[in-house]
């Protein structure tokens, strides 16, 4: 556990190895809150960080370290912590494909546990897909695909960074189909019985039916515990 001087978000200490958040936020403080305790806790629990900045830059990002008393440097020479652009590692060759990031993911992952970490723990900012770059549309159908490989045990887990300011609605509506954990601003939410729809329903060929099929049964169960008597 983390001492009081440098107590994080809860709902950051209890992410756990398989677990997939959306962190959306509106305002650059929180943005900046989830950064240092996401680095400290990597630091805490002797992880692998893997940080994949775009509208804050590497410099903007070692200097709020910086200013949370986190000796950057001394993370990046050692290999614990890697800063990369989001447009380089999700845009290989000019074009996106979530099947080639979730195998890069996966081969990350087994690095960081031959290096010795515990896991590897992986935030990116995910406004680089506003830009309309080749495949960017098909980033609602990777953060579904994310949670099948977490589902397998790999020993890593991840906050995609949405900005709420800057995305619409219709987006923002997937993103919370695609996570079944959510940090909204610096709050944790359990989004698994609310608006979270399993991959094998989000990427069906009609999806509106399987989102509404979703949420059909997540009335029935949430119903079932709030009114006792109500049948399923």
């Amino acid at each position: 556990m983390c001492t009081d001087k440098h107590a994080v978000l809860p709902a950051l200490e209890r992410m756990q190895p398989g677990d997939h958040y959306c962190g959306i936020f509106r305002s650059d403080a929180d943005q900046r809150q989830i950064t240092i305790d996401f680095v400290r806790l990597g630091i805490e629990r002797h992880e692998r960080m893997l940080y994949l900045v775009h509208l804050q830059t590497a410099d903007r990002l070692r200097t709020t370290l910086q200013t949370a008393d986190i000796d950057v440097d001394a993370l990046v020479a050692s290999g614990q912590l890697v800063i990369q652009s989001a447009k380089e590692v999700y845009l290989v060759d000019g074009a996106f494909q979530p099947e080639r990031m979730i195998e890069m993911l996966g081969r990350e992952t087994e690095a960081a546990l031959r290096a010795g970490y515990a896991a590897l723990r992986v935030t990116g900012e995910m406004s680089w897909a506003l830009a309309g770059d080749p495949g960017s549309e098909r980033l609602v159908e990777y953060e579904a695909l994310l949670n099948d490989f977490y589902a397998t045990g790999a020993k890593s887990y991840s906050i995609c960074q949405y900005d709420q300011r800057r995305f619409d609605a219709e987006l923002m509506n997937d993103v919370l189909h695609t996570h079944p954990s959510v940090l909204l601003d610096t709050e944790g939410f359990d989004n698994a019985s609310m608006y979270y729809v399993p991959p094998e329903a989000f990427l069906t060929a009609d999806r509106s039916s399987g989102i509404l099929e979703t949420r059909l049964a997540n009335l029935v169960n949430v119903s079932s515990k709030a009114m006792p008597g109500v049948p399923t």
